[in-house]
């Protein structure tokens, strides 16, 4: 397995740091607890995983918001 590369992305002012790591066009981007892989032919991996890293930061925002007392 390859050794995952890091990066960044800024949201509303605030730094949000993970990594991705590619397979053939498999591209695997991770933040926090989280994953997402997806395919990858004509983006460049690192702007994908960039894309795919404010998604995973966008998710865990509303599962913060919406996780109040069952």
């Amino acid at each position: 397995m390859a050794t995952p590369t890091p990066i960044e992305i800024e949201i509303d002012g605030k730094t949000y740091k993970g990594s991705y790591n590619t397979d053939g066009h498999l591209l695997t981007t991770r933040y926090r607890m989280q994953a997402m892989t997806d395919e990858v032919r004509t983006t460049a991996p690192a702007i994908a995983a960039r894309g795919m890293l404010a998604r995973l930061v966008r998710l865990e925002q509303s599962d913060e918001r919406g996780a109040g007392p069952h």
